[in-house]
């Protein structure tokens, strides 16, 4: 439910990763094309670089590994490929945080 609360950034097409204007040019308009737009997001984004660091950084979290979590945020930001998305990142992460 902490994903759900209106302490994370909400609105703002940042944070629709690019569903809001794939809706507004009609590259989307229907639930069967969200939900193929969805899953590519998974899978072509979040599967293949979030997610995949999330998993090494769950046991460097559980073994107080400073060292190793700095090097994945590091990493993470380095991917973004500009400055909106790497702040859109940190900010994100900040939200999560609070």
């Amino acid at each position: 439910m902490w994903l759900a609360s209106p302490a994370l950034p909400i609105g703002g097409f940042s944070y629709s990763e690019g569903l809001e204007a794939a809706v507004d040019t009609a590259r989307v308009t229907t639930e069967s094309e969200a939900a193929a737009w969805l899953l590519d997001q998974l899978e072509l984004s979040l599967a293949r670089g979030d997610l995949a660091v999330l998993a090494q950084a769950i046991p460097a979290w559980q073994a107080a590994d400073a060292t190793r979590m700095a090097a994945l945020n590091a990493w993470v930001l380095q991917t973004r490929e500009s400055s909106e998305l790497r702040a859109q990142t940190e900010q994100m992460g900040r939200s999560l945080l609070e």
